[in-house]
């Protein structure tokens, strides 16, 4: 196997890894979904960090890879939280939860948009979607237990504007320094 190709399993896999959330999700009644399905967009966190260390490592990195990194990353770190999130928010209140879900998948795709368009080496402009959706993983997967002691409305409310926050740090121009970059990065 080409060493250009290694990063790419990496890639495939984080891919792999949220579209099965969402599957799982929608499809599968599985009594420990709402641990399995953070568990995996998790998991896609760690592919994600890996094909970026391999390319760099192995000086690999391609428009191509970037660009498939940017699907994955959407499909993981955008789709699959927030349908994590609508599952286990199911309320009353579709309109602000909707509307706000659609804010930040638009807010994820446009950051991935300007990230693929810039060349930023030692920070990111914005809050990477990978952080944005390993938050939002969290919040969903400890959902349940804060939320039992708050109204439907509240805890809908609460979540809208958690959603709003993420999405409005991810379009901002706030430079983030990278936590990890490797020397030949």
């Amino acid at each position: 196997m080409r060493k250009k190709y290694i990063p790419n399993i990496f890639t495939f896999t984080n891919m792999l890894l949220g579209l099965l959330s969402i599957l799982l999700l929608v499809q599968i009644e599985h009594p420990h979904k709402t641990i399995i399905v953070p568990a995996m967009i998790l998991l896609g966190g760690i592919a994600d960090f890996f094909d970026g260390f391999i390319a760099r490592k192995l000086n690999v990195v391609t428009d191509f890879g970037k660009q498939l990194d940017s699907f994955a990353d959407i499909i993981t770190f955008g789709v699959a939280p927030i349908a994590l999130i609508n599952y286990l928010c199911s309320c009353n209140y579709k309109f602000f939860s909707i509307t706000a879900s659609i804010i930040y998948i638009a807010a994820s795709a446009y950051r991935l948009a300007r990230y693929n368009l810039n060349n930023f080496k030692d920070h990111f402009v914005g809050l990477p979607i990978t952080a944005a959706g390993i938050l939002l993983t969290i919040y969903a997967f400890a959902y349940p237990f804060w939320a039992y002691n708050t109204n439907r409305l509240q805890s809908t409310i609460i979540t809208a504007l958690f959603l709003l926050l993420l999405s409005a740090l991810m379009v901002s121009k706030a430079k983030v320094k990278r936590i990890f970059r490797s020397k030949s990065g």
